[in-house]
């Protein structure tokens, strides 16, 4: 499984049997996983954040989180990376760290387009600009990262109101098609949870689509046949753990791939197991 990491995780985007992300909040719950046989360790910055003692928009200082990514084993694992919106202050700040995540190890980024600590969204020629930056980083030391783009236009202001807007879903599109153009490999959209919008999006692009569910409040199954390519349960899992009176490691994880056994022995997730 090590031969070109970036191409393999790539392809385990599919839309009959989306990639689910078991999202971890420190080095010891990314190696519960390998030991329970799963090579993909997705970082999320509010867990990450708020279990190391920090709040989370991009406060936590970058180098922390590259040496807690040494620490997962990136060798043999799978590890992206959630790095909000760049923790930089300017394009070469961005490429510098993206270079930092390259040299560790690193398989993939989830990267916003929402300002740091703001409600206010880049333009799409801003974030074009910052993607092509990452892109030529790329090309530049010869190396592959799947660059999940998160946009927030779901995620600012009301929810609920959003997922019933229009606008919102013509404005999502818009972007979508605008960072597609760089080369980018993915599109996260968290907060959006209307199904109709999801395949109206999905109908509009090629790259793989990202959705946000709350693994105790969502329903896996609703979201299977919407063409949704990933799934992943942000800061949920983390706080599920935190919320349990038996904080051994071993038995949550063992309860968690329980609940998703059936769907994984339907052959209707991926896991990403290792092989």
């Amino acid at each position: 499984m090590n031969e070109n990491k970036p191409t393999q995780f790539k392809n385990a985007h599919r839309k009959d049997k989306p990639l689910v992300l078991l999202n971890i909040w420190d080095v010891a719950s990314a190696n519960e996983l390998t030991k329970k046989n799963i090579a993909l360790a997705p970082t999320g910055s509010y867990a990450m954040s708020n279990h190391y003692g920090y709040q989370d928009g991009e406060n936590m200082p970058f180098a922390e989180i590259v040496d807690y990514i040494k620490q997962m084993n990136p060798e043999t694992n799978y590890i992206t990376v959630d790095i909000e919106s760049g923790y930089a202050e300017n394009r070469t700040d961005l490429v510098s760290n993206i270079e930092s995540l390259i040299n560790t190890g690193g398989v993939g980024i989830n990267i916003e387009d929402k300002q740091p600590n703001s409600e206010t969204l880049y333009s799409i020629d801003e974030q074009n600009e910052r993607l092509h930056s990452i892109k030529q980083k790329l090309r530049s030391m010869k190396k592959e990262l799947f660059i999940n783009v998160r946009t927030d236009t779901y995620f600012i202001g009301d929810i609920a109101e959003n997922n019933q807007n229009e606008d919102v879903l013509t404005q999502t599109i818009t972007r979508i098609k605008a960072y597609e153009k760089t080369g980018i490999d993915g599109i996260f959209i968290p907060g959006l949870k209307n199904k109709e919008h999801i395949k109206k999006i999905v109908a509009e692009t090629a790259l793989p689509i990202n959705i946000m569910l709350d693994i105790k409040e969502d329903s896996i199954a609703e979201y299977l046949n919407t063409g949704i390519s990933r799934i992943s349960f942000g800061p949920s899992i983390y706080m599920i753990y935190n919320e349990s009176e038996n904080t051994d490691l071993d038995a949550f994880y063992t309860s968690l791939l329980a609940d998703l056994a059936q769907y994984e022995e339907q052959d209707l997730i991926e896991l990403f197991r290792i092989k």
